[in-house]
């Protein structure tokens, strides 16, 4: 009996002892097999015992089931019992599985939520290098970040150093906002780089309207807005509604993001002498204005802004005023001078002149000159300066935008600034005011009497041509070119000038143009092409025409071949030399003026003094070789229509002019005859650059 108690302890024993190894057991190492009695096998089936986490323990499925021998897989599927897995050569043991606990991501600053907080955000030169979306603010997991174009379209700045790239076209510091499709932030300066451009060319119209925003623009038009942009904005724009957008976008940056300022005001003093349009430089001057008192701009900027205006707000000027009111400081000469020159107000008053009964001075722009006449006066009526005290009156300044996005911001109103009201009453300015008064007299006095000298001076153009023409009412009969020469001219217009057959220097011929230019007459043929010899006794046309009109270069041209077609073949008559004349309608584009003087030049042609061995002088010293091939080629199918017989050898004697060889003709031309004028217009521009 006692060894029966015995063995039952010790089988008991035995059995804790492997019910502890088998709950201990790693998963991927198997306990040794038991020997199990008959007794064992008929065993009720064991029920899972639960444990505390992280452990799991899985109970195999019951004794019926074939044990799995060593090396061999369990044929269900993972899926289908997650969390009772089998060990590999063990059946009905316990097992247990380690759950790895996942990474704790890379922490980051809050996310954002304003596009406009994203435009104006700063960026981090610490943050990490892998960044995901648009936003450096967006780390962690790549599961967890969003898809690409899942998150919202933002509206992005390009400042001064940045660049933007659209197709192949870039950009260099647009100073603008732009997205990669429709902004979220609805702006009318936002360039969407996803919408099709078409960019002009020397050829291509353009449009004579304008858009409201860059989305409504047409694909031309928008070309024509990033070609503007990316000249560096120092070109006049071609609409008004291509500085306006521009302007839009600095508002933005200023008013909503508040950033930048220092470039932005940089930015409109560079745009304001482009603009032609007042409602717009208007609005450019309050932007500049309130710019400028909110960055309290030095006054050296004061001043070189100021220069470029005729009349500068009152809010500049009290800020010019505003360090020395109080100081005991006398004012600066040059800013007393900018004060009288540009101020309507103090303008105003200085007209009131109670003996001459209103003096009203033209608008002046900065002149040195007269500062120097200025300053002289001003120093010895006001003791050396003007000294003001700080008045006792504000003025306020606000800024309205002229965007109209920003309408629905909140905080786009930029503020509103103080400054001394200095204009409410005048007193203080009296000294200086007398002293712009009798300034701007003597001013006034001396340019009426030099404006009188001139027009005593000035040559009688028009009763020249009357005496030529021999008639006294110029009303009687439309008036047309009139014929006389270089030297009836030049004693007209007190030029100096010697023997009919001398020549005259190119700046005596330059001075008779532009004296006849500014009297409302152009002079036929062109006295400005060097290397042609002119000679004091050739006849000339005087022709009415718009004073300050130009020539075009299509003119130009076409009187260049006349003449010289008319030396190759002589006309004898007025129908031959109408032959040539309107032959040059195919390949020019001629206005009815154009063709009023080329017309007129029949007086000068027929007969032709000129000789082809002239001309050919002239072209050999401006043209190329192969520049004058292609003339050689154009003369010969222009003259083509001419008759043989008539005109025997005439391709010799282009060849012999131009000094060109005929044996080296090229095949036909086939080209349309305007793209031929052009390349020989394009060639012969050179010759008319002192015209």
């Amino acid at each position: 009996m006692l060894f029966l108690m015995i063995g039952i302890v010790v089988v008991v024993a035995v059995g804790a002892l492997l019910k502890q190894q088998a709950r201990h057991a790693l998963p991927n190492e198997a306990p040794a097999q038991p020997v199990l009695s008959e007794s064992d096998e008929r065993a009720p089936q064991a029920v899972p015992l639960p444990l505390e986490e992280p452990d799991r323990l899985v109970i195999a499925g019951s004794s019926e089931e074939r044990p799995a021998s060593i090396g061999e897989r369990d044929e269900r599927p993972a899926s289908s019992a997650p969390s009772e897995e089998r060990i590999e050569g063990q059946a009905g043991l316990p097992a247990i599985q380690e759950e790895i606990d996942p990474l704790t991501p890379v922490l980051a600053a809050a996310p954002i939520s304003s596009p406009s907080a994203v435009a104006s955000a700063t960026y981090s030169s610490a943050a990490p290098t892998a960044l995901g979306g648009d936003s450096p603010y967006s780390y962690g997991a790549p599961q967890e970040r969003k898809k690409p174009g899942a998150a919202p379209l933002l509206l992005r700045w390009c400042g001064k150093t940045g660049s933007l790239q659209i197709g192949d076209f870039v950009i260099l510091g647009p100073v603008t906002y732009w997205s990669d499709g429709s902004s979220t932030t609805s702006e009318p300066c936002c360039i969407d780089i996803t919408l099709p451009v078409e960019y002009p060319d020397e050829e291509t119209p353009l449009p004579a309207d304008g858009a409201v925003s860059y989305e409504a623009m047409t694909p031309l038009q928008r070309g024509i807005y990033l070609t503007w942009l990316a000249g560096g904005r120092i070109q006049p724009p071609q609409h008004v509604c291509y500085p306006a957008l521009w302007l839009f976008g600095l508002e933005r940056r200023v008013l909503v993001d508040r950033l930048d300022l220092g470039i932005c005001i940089g930015e409109a003093f560079r745009l304001m002498p482009l603009l032609r349009w007042e409602s717009l430089k208007d609005s450019l001057v309050r932007f500049v204005t309130w710019m400028a008192v909110k960055l309290w701009l030095p006054e050296e900027d004061l001043l070189a802004f100021c220069k470029t205006l005729a009349v500068v707000p009152d809010e500049l000027l009290g800020m010019l005023l505003g360090p020395y009111a109080g100081s005991g400081l006398p004012l600066p000469a040059i800013v007393a001078f900018t004060l009288m020159r540009s101020s309507r107000t103090l303008n105003a008053a200085s007209a009131a002149d109670p003996e001459k009964g209103g003096f009203v001075p033209s608008p002046m722009c900065h002149s040195e000159a007269l500062f120097e006449q200025f300053s002289p006066r001003y120093r010895s009526a006001c003791r050396g300066g003007l000294v003001l005290t700080r008045p006792r009156t504000s003025v306020f300044l606000a800024y309205v935008p002229t965007n109209p996005s920003l309408a629905s911001e909140k905080n786009a109103s930029g503020g509103v600034l103080e400054l001394p009201n200095f204009f409410e009453k005048l007193e203080a300015f009296a000294p200086l005011i007398a002293v712009w008064r009798d300034l701007m007299r003597e001013v006034s006095q001396t340019a009426a009497e030099r404006e009188a000298k001139e027009l005593t001076d000035r040559p009688d153009l028009e009763g020249f041509v009357l005496r030529l023409r021999g008639e006294a009412d110029p009303v009687s009969q439309p008036a047309g070119p009139t014929r006389t020469t270089l030297a009836a001219l030049a004693d007209l217009m007190g030029i100096p000038c010697s023997e009919p057959d001398s020549k005259p220097r190119g700046s005596d011929r330059k001075r008779i143009v532009e004296t006849a230019r500014v009297e409302g007459y152009g002079i036929l043929p062109n006295l400005g092409i060097a290397g042609k010899d002119y000679h004091w006794g050739d006849p000339v046309l005087l022709v009415p025409m718009e004073m300050g009109a130009r020539l075009s270069a299509d003119y130009c041209a076409s009187e260049l071949l006349l003449e010289f077609a008319c030396s190759l073949t002589g006309p004898e008559d007025f129908a031959q030399f109408e032959a040539l004349r309107l032959r040059l309608d195919e390949y020019f584009a001629l206005s009815p003026e154009d063709h009023a003087r080329l017309a007129a030049l029949a007086d000068l042609l027929i007969p032709n003094p000129s000789t082809p061995e002239s001309w050919g002088e002239v072209l050999r010293f401006w043209l190329q070789e192969d520049q004058r091939a292609v003339l050689r080629n154009f003369m010969t199918n222009f003259l083509g229509f001419l008759p043989s017989e008539r005109h025997p050898e005439l391709l010799g004697r282009i060849c012999t002019a131009l000094e060109v060889a005929p044996d080296t003709l090229p095949l036909p031309d086939e080209r349309p005859a305007p793209e031929r004028g052009r390349e020989v217009a394009n060639i012969l521009a050179a010759l008319f650059k002192h015209s």
